[in-house]
């Protein structure tokens, strides 16, 4: 998942203090919901949606992998041993490969 907010933002001109202030919120604690440091949540999603013109599910890209999903999957997967590495290599492969067969 990916934050678009400040792509939305930027694309209608506006800098974060607009934002923050039209929501009720400090630009610092904008910032770090558009970075992604703090999370966003529904209410606060609808807010800034609403300020920007947009829908809410527009501020977020689902297809976007979470780096911290990303990151568990690495270090899990430097945590086995070579056996089972190889056995998960062969279900991911297998997995991959009946998804390409669904689309």
């Amino acid at each position: 998942m990916r934050l678009r907010i400040k792509e939305a933002r930027l694309s209608k001109g506006l800098k974060q203090e607009d934002v923050a202030e039209r929501i009720g919120l400090s630009r610092s604690y904008f910032a770090q919901l558009e970075s992604g440091t703090r999370q966003l949540t529904p209410r606060k999603q609808v807010a800034i949606a609403e300020v920007l013109g947009v829908n809410p599910t527009d501020l977020v890209d689902f297809s976007a992998p979470d780096k911290d999903d990303e990151a568990l999957l690495i270090e899990a997967f430097r945590s086995l041993s070579p056996e089972q590495r190889k056995a998960w290599l062969e279900w991911a492969r297998v997995a991959i490969g009946s998804m390409e067969d669904a689309k």
